[in-house]
């Protein structure tokens, strides 16, 4: 990720799919964050070459901001914490995996049983899963480096 890049192809039987979330070189980097940022206009992805609308929360003191929400054409996808380590993917409003990023180069992943995922779907969920990490941090240490991100110094 220190190019400020995440790339994930996925093939299935029927299909292959990329997935890319893009950093621009100008964006301020926060190291807590994967890709280095959360400011969705210093933020690209596309799914083959197409746009994907990305729209990360701000990832602050609150566990529901970390979400992260893509719109592809009438899909939509919610990656969601779950716990301070796993997150949800959400398609159109149903479940369909749980992600835990476990080091800068690996992802785990549950897909939820009875439900039919593409590889459109994983490719999105795992370069999400990838750019932004997973779970959402506690409370108290966002506000700790919060407060100092704003001593004087």
């Amino acid at each position: 990720m220190a190019d400020g890049r995440v790339a994930v192809t996925v093939r299935d039987a029927a299909a292959e799919h990329s997935a890319v979330v893009e950093r621009s070189v100008d964006a301020g980097l926060v190291a807590h964050v994967p890709i280095g940022t959360r400011n969705a206009d210093h933020l690209r992805m596309l799914l083959d070459d197409a746009p994907v609308l990305l729209k990360p929360g701000p990832g602050r003191l609150s566990r529901r901001s970390y979400h992260v929400t893509a719109v592809h054409g009438d899909v939509t996808y919610h990656l969601r914490p779950k716990s301070p380590d796993t997150s949800r993917l959400v398609r159109n409003g149903r479940t369909i995996a749980e992600f835990k990023r476990e080091s800068q180069t690996e992802i785990k992943v549950w897909w939820t049983k009875d439900v039919e995922v593409s590889a459109a779907d994983a490719a999105i969920g795992y370069a999400l899963a990838g750019a932004f990490g997973t779970g959402a941090r506690l409370f108290l240490a966002s506000l700790l480096e919060s407060s100092a991100s704003h001593a004087p110094g």
